[in-house]
């Protein structure tokens, strides 16, 4: 009966975990935007020439979209999300996919940029912009205007879109200038999600529109750039963010400015745990504060003690831009050469230490200190720190180490890039104006499960200290790692307890079939009052054979009807890879190896008989 009530109730509970959720999907508002690389239809969907990188793909100058379904109308542009006030687009005469005249959204311009000005006033439409292309040597020139941008959703579900005004910078000319005379047209993009109010902008946050559209919680958005060559897929989350993007405590900034600002108080290379070769981690910050606009920003943005720098984490560019000599005092400890005609150090590939440097766990540490006056260091194994130059930086490819010894240009201000964001949670909640900086997991990460960001929070949950450790361990061949708490998602504990019920249930009846069977062959004859009774009731003798069968004494338990799982309305997993149905194989070990036994049994009795039968015939000759 309780089987059969179990049995029955099965549906009942399917339906109401269904239930469970469609409904978090449904009060989860956040959009989670695709990356270039998941798509065939963006090309290659990978970027250089000093990646490789992807970027968020975007609809730039299209009517409304009004379902998911519609076809895709407009031209692509492949752009890095940023906290910029404003986002910047390549137009076609400058190379890109852009074109103004074809577009029936945008506005007139309202404001020219010319190429190489830079000025320091926040007032200044170029500023955020163009502080990222004095740090990768990029010009570039054009004009303002408000356009329409859609976003597709990555889950599909809908509305699976969303329908913005973009304040964009539109560049006729483009280009990066490297110190071995060469240049390169880039045609990536940058995606401002900051408000365009902060700097004077024309135009409406792209966050606050989609938040007043009921489209997503918060104006917020969770970022982990991710490896390319790790085939480690990017996640960007608007109204929210990926938990399992987000390792141990938290850095809370908060944000007094345009600039998504952080305080950076020392680096350092080390290992992440004991080796043969005994590298401690080791500090390379000579206490840098090279001039009186550092510290005059240092105070003005941050507060804090006197011997940090302001660093702004910026997908915009690629490298980890730092003051000197922090990126030579590193440069000393690690297998690279620095090559004066590219601006680069190059990795080394035939000194010994470099195979120990990428297989043993070597890392370079960024120790931030936030608002409330706590340390957040974040690691960045030197796996994604082996970047490639290709043409046409070099003519064939080379591996790099993207560390840059720059001025602050008398801002004050350096820049972490996507170097640095490979191995960084970055985020920002406009609504309590604070930046979230947090670690950020190897390839081998838990599932996603996205939570939304309410207007409120000024924090945010993440996955164990032991999820970072435990997310590289394939990568760190060499190096021996102790075993750490396991940092699953619930999703995934959830598919380790279906699938351990599944071999349970296989067992025990892999144990009633081989009970059965042996029964049926003896024969009633055989049975016993004893051993016609409950399995509870057996004798020693029946008790010594079920306890041939490799399974506890009391393998079956009755599940109680009070254990439903409710899932939190702002969260929202993956489902787990279905696990297996697994099958009995047509030769039962258990069913063979008793047959064998009884066929054994049954030749020894007719050895018996034979043998009582010789002794009879020579008694009676």
């Amino acid at each position: 009966m309780t089987a059969m009530a179990a049995s029955a109730s099965r549906p009942t509970a399917k339906k109401a975990l269904a239930a469970l959720v469609f409904a978090s999907l449904a009060d989860a508002k956040f959009l989670q935007m695709p990356f270039t690389s998941e798509f065939d239809n963006f090309g290659s969907g990978t970027y250089g020439p000093d990646g490789p990188w992807h970027a968020v793909a975007a609809l730039l100058g299209n009517l409304k979209r009004e379902s998911h379904l519609v076809p895709l109308d407009g031209p692509l542009v492949s752009l890095w999300p940023t906290a910029a006030s404003m986002s910047a687009v390549h137009s076609t005469e400058a190379g890109g996919t852009y074109d103004t005249t074809r577009s029936g959204n945008a506005t007139k311009p309202f404001a020219q940029i010319k190429e190489a000005s830079f000025q320091t006033s926040e007032n200044d439409v170029a500023t955020i912009f163009r502080f990222a292309e004095l740090n990768s040597n990029h010009t570039s020139g054009g004009f303002m205007v408000v356009d329409a941008m859609t976003f597709t959703n990555l889950r599909f579900e809908e509305p699976g879109y969303a329908n913005v005004q973009a304040t964009t910078y539109v560049m006729n000319s483009s280009v990066i200038n490297y110190p071995n005379n060469r240049a390169f047209k880039p045609t990536v993009g940058i995606l401002g999600f900051g408000r365009p109010s902060d700097l004077s902008f024309r135009g409406t946050s792209i966050l606050v529109q989609m938040k007043e559209a009921g489209l997503i919680s918060s104006s917020s958005f969770g970022l982990h750039i991710a490896s390319v060559p790790l085939r480690q897929r990017g996640s960007l989350i608007l109204g929210g963010y990926d938990q399992s993007r987000v390792i141990g405590p938290v850095g809370v900034f908060d944000k007094t400015t345009g600039f998504a600002s952080t305080y950076l108080k020392d680096v350092s290379v080390g290992f992440e745990a004991d080796s043969e070769f005994s590298w401690e981690e080791q500090s390379v910050w000579p206490n840098p504060v090279p001039d009186e606009a550092s510290r005059v920003a240092s105070t003005r943005f941050m507060q804090p003690d006197k011997n940090g720098i302001i660093a702004i984490p910026n997908p915009a560019v690629p490298g980890i831009y730092l003051p000197s000599p922090i990126c030579a005092n590193a440069a000393k400890q690690l297998p690279v050469v620095w090559k004066e005609d590219l601006g680069y150090y190059l990795w080394d590939t035939s000194d010994p230490r470099y195979d120990i440097v990428m297989n043993f766990g070597g890392y370079m540490a960024f120790t931030f200190l936030d608002s409330q006056d706590t340390n957040i260091t974040i690691k960045v194994p030197f796996k994604l720190l082996n970047l490639t130059l290709e043409a046409p930086i070099v003519d064939e490819p080379a591996l790099y180490f993207p560390c840059h010894a720059t001025n602050s240009h008398n801002t004050g201000v350096w820049e972490l890039g996507r170097a640095f964001l490979q191995a960084a949670f970055f985020g920002v909640n406009y609504d309590t104006n604070v930046t979230f900086l947090a670690q950020a997991p190897g390839p081998d990460m838990a599932q996603s499960a996205i939570q939304s960001l309410e207007p409120e929070d000024r924090n945010m949950a993440g996955m164990p200290v032991a999820a970072f450790v435990n997310s590289w361990r394939k990568q760190w061949p060499e190096l021996v790692i102790p075993d750490s708490k396991s940092t699953l998602s619930s999703g995934a504990l959830a598919g380790i307890v279906v699938g351990g019920l599944v071999g349970v249930g296989l067992l025990i009846a892999a144990c009633w079939l081989f009970w059965r069977q042996r029964q049926r062959r003896r024969g009633s004859e055989q049975l016993s009052d004893s051993e016609t009774k409950s399995v509870s009731e057996l004798d020693s003798g029946s008790r010594e054979d079920a306890r041939e069968c490799p399974y506890p004494e009391h393998p079956f338990v009755e599940i109680g009807d009070n254990t439903v799982m409710e899932l939190d309305s702002k969260n929202y997993s993956e489902a787990p890879s279905s696990p297996g149905v697994y099958e009995m194989p047509a030769d039962n070990p258990f069913v063979d190896r008793e047959r064998d036994r009884d066929k054994e049994k049954e030749k020894e009795e007719e050895r018996e008989k034979e043998n009582e039968k010789e002794k009879e015939e020579e008694s009676q000759k």
